[in-house]
């Protein structure tokens, strides 16, 4: 299974990253460096899933099938260049609950979720997976083994609130391998007409916010 599986892995994405550079919602980048950038991730889960001996196989599949889906989704989003990924009524907390299950995978540290109450915003459903996906990565890797990272959904008056903290070292304090996520990450958050924040934690680490419209706010989707 493990040949096969990486086999697969490389075939698909030999067909379909392409040489060229496309724009995407929120502003032009370089789409194959932000596309690479965002599958190191879900890749590295597969390989990881795939390669481990022992354990439960059914759920080892899921795992490895659930990665795939989110793999297909972004390399097809991404050279349809995001017509398929429209402004629509999004459940936050399913995404969050998503993105979690996809980093964890391969994080060596513990990553929580804290969000109760079902909440809806406008959003590109894709555009908002990665956005989390990347600020995620960083937190992961501010946290290092053993750490926390904490991801909570709420809203309030300005909206409906993702919001990633970690117990890392805080900003500029880690080695630098977040500039091009940041930068997906702004645009990302962009298309869905939300906005970004990020800082160090008086208590230490960092906070990353993303503020959405909550649903009510309909003429965010026109």
């Amino acid at each position: 299974m493990q040949v096969s599986v990486r086999g697969l892995v490389r075939e698909h994405m030999a067909a379909q990253i392409q040489d060229y550079q496309r724009p995407v919602a929120g502003g032009e980048m370089d789409t194959v460096r932000a596309l690479l950038h965002d599958l190191r991730q879900p890749l590295a889960a597969i390989l990881l899933l795939s390669g481990t001996a022992g354990g439960d196989v059914g759920r080892k599949m899921d795992g490895i099938a659930g990665q795939a889906r989110w793999l297909a989704d972004l390399v097809e989003v991404v050279l349809s260049e995001a017509h398929d990924d429209e402004v629509v009524g999004t459940d936050v907390v399913q995404v969050a609950a998503s993105a979690v299950d996809r980093a964890q995978a391969t994080a060596a540290c513990v990553i929580t979720l804290d969000a109760d109450t079902p909440l809806q915003a406008w959003a590109r459903p894709v555009a908002l997976s990665r956005a989390l996906a990347c600020v995620l990565d960083n937190a992961v890797r501010a946290a290092g083994a053993g750490g926390h990272v904490a991801v909570a959904v709420h809203s309030d008056a300005a909206g409906v609130h993702l919001t990633v903290r970690d117990d890392g070292p805080g900003l500029g304090l880690i080695s630098s391998r977040t500039s091009l996520g940041l930068t997906t990450t702004r645009a990302m958050v962009a298309a869905c007409h939300g906005s970004f924040r990020i800082w160090t934690a008086e208590e230490g680490g960092v906070v990353a916010d993303i503020t959405l419209a909550g649903t009510g706010l309909r003429s965010v989707a026109s």
